[in-house]
């Protein structure tokens, strides 16, 4: 049933992840195969994921074993997911102010580690989210991680066909993360996955730069009297059912509404093992503002009105599962809180910039500034070479 919850009481819903006792516990596994390489991930793949088969699979292989109609209606999902997600891709920039002239340039990463979980069920919607649209946005080469499980999954093993995965490491957990960083050597990994994979990223992100630390699910629903019941209650129960650590809310302004909300998903909760609550507020306004101080990964609004909320995702008047399998929105979100600095993953996950700038003589009063803020900060080096372009210049 749906746990009642005061407005005090909603952040305590989020149940506090100790990430920093994960990392401990996955230190020596990282250090191991950062050290040892291939033949220590051989040897907790074995340990891990009761493994001993080949440890790599090429895009040749994933063909023989894939099933063409499953590819085929992956294609069409990463057909829509490149349309939807190439609108926002950066754009390139110029600028000439005071002097200097400078431009933005925003290239693919040529090499991008991606990590599908395989634990309680399948996920090549996550394959399609990560290592696909990144293929289909320009990125070079991809290299996908996931348990060996997993690849024993036909929708997985066609996801990465269709995604057109460069390599795949038949290796989950810390041991696969480190393995991306250490043995594939990847520019960036992108992914979510369990606290132990989570705890991975963020110790080999000293080497490698990270999307983000995705937890576990959070939703929350904006309603007003006019929704459908059963659509809220099947919406909350999809995300609850990620895990013991996921949790869904309601908040209304009708006390009718929580209450057959709660009718529905009181015969199906002992299926699911996330927390249900919900909140009566005054006004949606309310609702809005509550929201937004939990910040969390996934909102779904029905209503006529409202204003925006802070969150990962929104999805209108339509289930949130719908962006996890390929409404456009990516499903890797930020959670935790996240959401308040950053959004799902993106475009610009999968991109690298640099900026540049070249100085004229016009720029002669911030070339005077810049020769006196290195006599502040008493970098000798620095003033020789400025004092170097000041003299070209005839200053």
């Amino acid at each position: 049933m749906l746990k009642r919850l005061t407005p005090s009481e909603i952040e305590s819903v989020r149940k506090e992840l100790d990430l920093w006792t994960y990392v401990e516990r996955v230190m020596p596994i990282v250090k191991d195969v950062k050290d040892r390489g291939l033949e220590a991930l051989k040897e907790y793949v074995k340990k891990f994921d009761n493994y001993e088969g080949c440890l790599e699979l090429s895009q040749e292989d994933l063909g023989h074993k894939s099933d063409p109609l499953l590819v085929k209606k992956f294609e069409k999902v990463l057909d829509h997911l490149e349309e939807f997600n190439k609108t926002f891709l950066p754009k390139g920039s110029y600028v000439r102010k005071n002097g200097v002239e400078g431009w933005e340039v925003w290239e693919p990463i040529e090499l991008l580690g991606a990590y599908v979980p395989g634990g309680l069920y399948p996920y090549p919607s996550t394959v399609l989210m990560t290592a696909g649209l990144a293929k289909r946005l320009g990125v070079k080469e991809v290299v996908v991680a996931t348990p060996p499980r997993a690849l024993e999954n036909e929708a997985v093993v066609a996801a990465l066909y269709a995604s057109g995965v460069d390599k795949v490491i038949a290796a989950g957990g810390a041991h696969g993360i480190a393995a991306l960083a250490f043995l594939a050597k990847v520019h960036k990994i992108v992914g979510p996955g369990g606290p132990y994979v989570q705890a991975a990223k963020v110790l080999v992100s000293a080497y490698v730069p990270i999307d983000m630390i995705a937890g576990p699910t959070e939703l929350a629903v904006i309603a007003d009297g006019n929704a459908d019941p059963e659509e809220i209650a099947y919406d909350m129960l999809a995300q609850a059912e990620h895990g013991p650590m996921s949790f869904a809310i309601l908040f209304t302004d009708s006390e009718d509404l929580a209450t057959q909300v709660d009718a529905i998903v009181s015969d199906k909760e002992n299926n699911i093992q996330g927390d249900l609550y919900y909140v009566v507020v005054d006004d949606l306004k309310e609702a809005v503002n509550l929201v937004s101080k939990l910040a969390p990964e996934h909102v779904s609004v029905y209503a006529e009105t409202f204003d925006i909320p802070i969150a990962g995702a929104l999805s209108l008047w339509s289930p949130s599962p719908f962006i996890d399998y390929g409404a456009g929105p990516n499903h890797v979100l930020p959670t935790g809180g996240w959401a308040k600095a950053r959004g799902p993953l993106s475009p610009i996950d999968f991109y690298r910039w640099s900026t540049s700038a070249k100085a004229y003589e016009e720029s002669k009063e911030l070339l005077r500034i810049a020769i006196e803020i290195a006599k502040m900060e008493g970098m000798r080096y620095h003033l020789k070479a400025l004092e170097l372009l000041a003299k070209k210049w005839g200053i």
